[in-house]
């Protein structure tokens, strides 16, 4: 029988494909992404764990017993006590003043906003499906794309994070965790957590393209 989350993916192949095509990522493999505009992704990104903070933080709220609550706070701990330390290093490291690159962008609000909103009002099974996602979709591109060499060890080390085994279990818990909480809801309740995949997808794909200077 297949599995919930495997019936995501394949509802939403279109989107997938696009984003695991998207400029962003190809220009990373090929090793001829602009400095300036992962320079701009560092703030946008850098800026979003915030948000991922606050999305996690309401999942450890909602979830249904300590087992999940457990998981979810050490994901919170490592974007605490990790990822900020990171961007912050990085950031002053490369020179980057966030205020040269405002994120109040379509494309970075329809991302950060559209996550934030669905996490405040929504279901804890709502939350699963937003970070499965992201994550399940991050590391699929960047394992892809970290078997080619970047030149920039700032970038390289960005994509070996989330191609590392931790970040795959991680992913691979919200993506178990997303079969556990469908295996109890309805089919309209199903068709709820496709369509906001699909969002999630898309969402995504802006938030990239948003990276590059119009």
């Amino acid at each position: 029988m297949e599995a919930f989350s495997d019936r995501l993916l394949r509802e939403h192949q279109g989107a997938w494909q696009a984003m695991q095509q998207h400029r962003f990522v190809c220009e990373i493999e090929q090793d001829v992404l602009p400095q300036e505009v992962f320079n701009r992704y560092l703030v946008f990104e850098g800026n979003f764990v915030a948000t991922a903070i606050a999305i996690f933080a309401l999942g450890v709220s909602k979830a249904p017993d300590i087992r999940q609550q457990r998981w979810l706070i050490g994901v919170l701990n490592a974007l605490v006590d990790t990822q900020i330390a990171w961007f912050e290093t990085v950031l002053a490291k490369r020179g980057i003043d966030s205020v040269d690159y405002p994120d109040d962008l379509p494309g970075v609000r329809r991302f950060r906003d559209g996550m934030l909103n669905v996490a405040q009002s929504g279901s804890y099974e709502e939350i699963v499906t937003l970070m499965f996602g992201a994550e399940w979709m991050y590391y699929h591109w960047c394992k892809r794309v970290s078997l080619n060499t970047q030149s920039d060890e700032d970038l390289r080390r960005w994509v070996e994070l989330h191609a590392e085994e931790e970040f795959y279990q991680q992913a691979s818990w919200l993506k178990t965790e997303l079969d556990r909480c469908a295996s109890a809801l309805s089919s309209e309740q199903k068709l709820t957590l496709s369509a906001l995949y699909g969002k999630v997808l898309k969402w995504e794909i802006d938030f990239h393209s948003a990276a590059y200077p119009e």
